[in-house]
């Protein structure tokens, strides 16, 4: 069992994989969709803080 880094709640995942995950299932669809969504914002929608 591990701890997922965005909602805290646990989830199961496999020991011998090559890579070990840091998000749950859930949270890991969410980032995926945002990371394949990214090439969509224009320099003109950020802050200029």
């Amino acid at each position: 069992m591990k701890k997922c880094f965005d909602c805290k709640t646990e989830f199961e995942y496999d020991t011998s994989a090559r890579f070990q995950r840091k998000y749950c299932k859930k949270c890991s669809e969410k980032r995926k969709k945002m990371w394949d969504n990214q090439w969509k914002i224009k320099f003109e929608d950020l802050d200029d803080e």
